[in-house]
């Protein structure tokens, strides 16, 4: 059977058989004795906060407002808590005075630095989720999902760095040009190999993970119903 329920700013149109039972204002409230010969009731009550409530009823999840960037929604979840207090939902009334939701959303964070380029100009490497990153010419491509942050930042170390005597190996290493020592010192080419001093550019791949529990919100509490 449905019914009216009004606000001052809106208007909810609903079945309770669905939901009756999660609050006891609302069991007193269709008991037949209020409300007019239309079934329609009116309630003093915020709409956007009273959406919420009709939407637990509903469905029987407890909410989570959570952004990305803002965070949580800490005067959303105070306002509803006040609302569920007033039309005596204890399990709702439970989850937003434990602050149970804050266990609904993890954030994981992991630092990885990227590995020793050597003498090459190209690498890949395979992340543990089956991904995989490219190192090219000091640039990082990453793919990542939508539910993960990647922040990038540059790291200079300072490397020793054998090149070639011969200078046709270029960055190498001195097993390597062992016959190229002997050859550039024959002939007589001035110190443009050996070893250096030098800057390398390497990354700290940062990311964030943010993971939700669903099955939190759909079955924390479900022993006090």
């Amino acid at each position: 059977m449905y019914v009216t329920i009004k606000t001052s700013q809106r208007t909810y149109i609903t079945d309770p058989e669905g939901w009756l039972g999660q609050s006891l204002y609302f069991n007193n409230l269709f008991s037949g004795k209020w409300g007019d010969k239309h079934g329609s009731y009116f309630i003093e009550s915020d709409a956007k906060i009273f959406e919420h409530i009709l939407q637990y009823l509903r469905t029987g999840v407890l909410p989570v407002f959570y952004d990305r960037l803002a965070g949580h929604d800490f005067p959303l979840y105070q306002a509803l808590l006040e609302e569920s207090k007033y039309f005596a939902i204890n399990r709702l009334q439970k989850w937003l005075c434990e602050r149970k939701y804050l266990d609904a959303v993890k954030i994981h964070y992991t630092a990885t630095e990227t590995q020793d380029r050597g003498s090459y100009q190209k690498h890949t490497r395979s992340w543990p989720d089956g991904r995989t990153s490219m190192l090219e010419d000091h640039f990082v491509n990453i793919e990542t999902s939508s539910n993960m942050e990647i922040t990038i930042v540059p790291i200079t170390q300072q490397r020793n760095s054998f090149y070639c005597p011969d200078a046709k190996h270029g960055k190498s290493s001195e097993e390597y040009c062992r016959s190229c020592i002997g050859r550039a010192r024959d002939n007589g080419i001035p110190g443009i190999g050996g070893w250096r001093t030098e800057d390398e550019l390497k990354w700290c791949i940062m990311r964030k993970e943010v993971v939700f529990d669903h099955d939190l919100c759909v079955n924390a509490f479900r022993e006090d119903d």
